[in-house]
């Protein structure tokens, strides 16, 4: 049954590499026809290893990222759709988001699937509806979906995607997204007793800063129960020429657990922008009532190598300093090709 579970997926793998001529053929043809479409076909393959216990995993995925905007006759905006669907494949994880069965589990995720409706001129209000991401913190304006390069929001709220519907607009001041969604994160489920409202709110000085105010609240499944869950985030960023600051902090609750969250990355880029190093140093603390504060803190070092629009390298090295009370120390080597055609 492996063998065969394994054969299946590397056959998708195959014919989508073998088909690259004919789905550069369909660009040039029919789908170059249609006005305002981008889209791509997205391959990528992980490689993860623990030098702490030695286990190596890895993890492929093969998807189609579509984007289109509609509009008028007369040219105006009638809204945007994004199309985001992956097939990804485990294969001995150590770790994994709860919406897998197990570690060598396969599943169809559609990552974000929604379509942003105009309601009012230049973007100042619109409503989003679909599969999307959670409006928290600096996950908002950076796209992590599928990238070595993480921030706080997977582990801090456990929910990145819900499905929903979002009030969101823009200004010359900043912009800002209010969701209610069904608190299930990737699958559409029924009979669970779940919901999130989030919102974010960002104050743009420039083109080079930022600061963003974050709300979240829900009642969560979780693998032990149901979590009512609140956060309350601060997050901001600022560029100097080719160096880049990013911070986000958040506090809150998990039932009557008191949590707070925080992240600071430094990141250099060089004056191609093929190149992209970074540094990040993640905390996450928990108190207990009547207990002391206990804390999970790492270092995550990375880069990511773009040499042209199709082929993306990226490696991290993510290491524990400090781990919960019970828990093991993780010194983790991921490294990652993706190729987007």
């Amino acid at each position: 049954m492996i063998l065969n579970s394994y054969c299946k997926y590397f056959l998708i793998l195959f014919i989508c590499f073998n088909l690259t001529p004919v789905f550069a053929e369909e660009k040039k043809t029919w789908l170059e026809a249609v006005e305002n479409l981008r889209w791509a076909i997205d391959l990528s393959v992980k490689g993860i290893y623990n030098t702490e216990t030695g286990h190596l995993s890895h993890t492929e995925a093969v998807g189609l990222d579509l984007h289109k905007v509609f509009t008028t006759d007369e040219g105006g905006n009638i809204g945007t759709l994004v199309l985001q669907g992956y097939i990804t494949k485990l294969n001995n994880a150590e770790r994994y988001p709860s919406f897998f069965k197990n570690a060598s589990d396969v599943k169809f995720i559609c990552r974000v699937c929604s379509f942003n409706f105009s309601i009012l001129d230049r973007g100042q209000l619109n409503l989003r509806a679909g599969h999307f991401e959670i409006p928290f913190g600096l996950e908002y304006n950076i796209d992590t979906n599928g990238a070595l390069r993480q921030f706080s929001n997977g582990a801090n709220l456990g929910n990145k995607l819900d499905w929903g519907v979002a009030f969101n607009g823009q200004f010359s001041w900043g912009g800002y997204e209010v969701a209610i969604s069904r608190g299930h994160g990737v699958d559409w489920k029924s009979g669970h007793d779940t919901f999130i409202g989030s919102g974010r709110v960002e104050l743009t000085g420039d083109y080079q800063s930022f600061l963003g105010l974050s709300a979240f609240h829900g009642r969560i499944k979780s693998k032990s129960g149901y979590i009512n869950r609140t956060r309350i985030g601060l997050d901001a960023g600022t560029q100097f020429a080719f160096l880049g600051i990013l911070a986000e902090v958040s506090i809150g609750k998990d039932d009557n657990i008191e949590k707070i969250n925080s992240l600071l990355e430094i990141d250099l880029q060089d004056n191609t922008e093929k190149l992209l190093g970074y540094v990040q140093l993640k905390d996450s603390s928990r108190h207990l009532e009547g207990q002391s504060w206990d804390s999970l803190r790492q270092i995550s070092v990375g880069t990511r190598y773009t040499p042209d629009r199709f082929w993306t390298l990226s490696s991290q090295w993510t290491h524990d300093f400090e781990v919960f009370d019970g828990a093991k120390r993780a010194s983790v080597l991921a490294i990652q090709l993706r190729y987007r055609f």
